[in-house]
């Protein structure tokens, strides 16, 4: 899994979560990662999935840091 910071840009590769109806390619910004190293999204559908480190996967498009730049 990609190492992310809240303001990064991400996109989905795969969930474990069976009830969501993300896409696969699904885009969003991260929030936060909490305590235990959830990664919470607000995906650009309006979406508020959280993925699990291990379980989930996706790729970060372009880091905050190097937005910024």
């Amino acid at each position: 899994m990609a190492k992310c910071h809240p303001g990064d840009r991400v996109r989905l590769v795969r969930t474990t979560d069976p009830y969501t109806r993300l896409p696969v390619g699904a885009r969003g910004t991260v929030r936060l990662i909490d305590g235990a190293g959830t990664v919470h999204i607000a995906w650009d559908d309006g979406h508020l999935l959280g993925l699990i480190p291990g379980a989930d996967h996706f790729e970060v498009l372009l880091p905050l840091a190097q937005a910024h730049e």
